[in-house]
């Protein structure tokens, strides 16, 4: 049988003539150019990868690719608990902000705050952020820390402050809930991580989360409905960062 045999389909109902549906000539032949135009003019495995990357990245795609097992990344390993935290590019740390850690005033208030220190200076970097829910000190529920990065120049110095948004709720079965985020920095090689001052009180609104579906370590099957998260924002909390050397600007997230 040759490769490019096709069986013939015998359908009872009659094909509609693209002049039906497509009248004016000039229209069907725009229609089959940009067609063409559109197809040659995105890499073949790209295509073949994610054909919706022909509109725009979903958030599980870019989900996969930043935080996802489609990459070689390192384990995450604790920050120390006290003190400016050394980070090699690329590879992850676990840091909490909590009620001992070093307090100033900033652009945005006055915060807690951990200090980064990367072990060469990046022309261009990318942070990938986690923000992991952490139980509330008082009542039910989680709560997050809202990070802002703060490139530190001589004498501590703080620059403008960098938002990490948007961000993104990740709620997977068996694991804490994360939010996730990208921002892209210049020039940095210490950095203060710390808070907003203004946020604190207020919370974090998702939009509608998809239902999830998954099976237990048990045999039983974990499911959820869709739902609205809301997190509310508080002064300390845990983060991953893992902060990584790009070629350009802007590139990494």
């Amino acid at each position: 049988m040759s490769p490019l045999f096709f069986p013939r389909i015998h359908s009872p109902y009659r094909p509609i003539s693209p002049d039906v549906l497509m009248p004016n000539r000039f229209f069907r032949h725009f229609s089959r150019f940009a067609i063409v135009f559109v197809i040659t003019a995105c890499p073949l495995h790209a295509l073949a990868a994610n054909p919706l990357t022909l509109i725009s990245e979903t958030y599980s795609h870019w989900k996969d690719r930043l935080f996802g097992g489609g990459h070689a990344t390192p384990t995450e390993i604790d920050a120390p608990a006290h003190g400016p935290i050394t980070m090699q590019p690329g590879h992850p740390q676990r840091l909490a902000i909590d009620a001992n850690a070093p307090e100033r005033d900033f652009a945005k208030g006055r915060s807690h705050y951990r200090v980064i220190e990367l072990t060469q200076p990046l022309e261009h970097a990318a942070v990938r952020v986690q923000i992991v829910a952490q139980h509330k000190h008082e009542g039910h529920g989680h709560e997050v820390f809202k990070p802002l990065l703060y490139g530190l120049g001589d004498g501590d110095n703080a620059r403008d402050p960098v938002e990490v948004k948007p961000l993104h709720v990740d709620i997977r079965p068996f694991r804490r809930t994360r939010l996730l985020g990208c921002v892209t920095l210049e020039n940095v090689q210490r950095i203060a991580v710390a808070t907003a001052a203004d946020a604190v009180g207020k919370s974090y609104e998702s939009d509608v989360r998809d239902a999830v579906k998954a099976p237990t370590p048990g045999g039983f099957y974990y499911t959820t409905d869709a739902v609205k998260v809301m997190l509310p924002y508080a002064a300390t909390g845990v983060l991953i960062l893992q902060i990584t050397k790009e070629d350009a600007a802007g590139k990494g997230c």
